[in-house]
């Protein structure tokens, strides 16, 4: 069976690569240059100090947008019960007040909620 691409179907595929290579280096980008600030962040905290800014993720910031980080597991259906406490990207860290917080991969330099979740959770080993 021969498997021939018609002029319809290599626009339509051509259409979906220019989309998605003018989306990536704006997503991408975002990306790296919150990496680097964050390393930035640590190396002029100066030897002995925290790794970890104290500052809380905001849900408004691009990256916790893209991965559709919520602060209450409970409020996101897609959540399906699981929480940032138990993702394998989560370190606790410290309480804020009676609420844990802890570190993320995923938001480098910045605390998240336990009961946190985003759509990049995944099980811990």
């Amino acid at each position: 069976m021969e498997n021939k691409m018609n002029r319809r179907g290599f626009f339509a595929a051509m259409g979906k690569f220019m989309g998605l290579a003018a989306v990536a280096p704006a997503v991408l980008g975002g990306v790296f240059s919150n990496q680097a600030n964050a390393q930035e962040k640590r190396r002029s905290a100066g030897p002995g100090a925290s790794a970890v800014a104290g500052s809380m993720v905001d849900v408004n910031d691009p990256i916790a947008k893209a991965v559709k980080y919520v602060e209450d597991f409970q409020k996101s259906p897609a959540s399906k019960g699981n929480k940032c406490a138990t993702c394998g990207f989560y370190a606790k860290k410290e309480m804020h007040g009676a609420t844990e917080v802890g570190t993320c991969t995923i938001f480098a330099g910045k605390l998240v909620n336990a009961n946190g979740f985003c759509a990049s959770w995944n099980k811990k080993a």
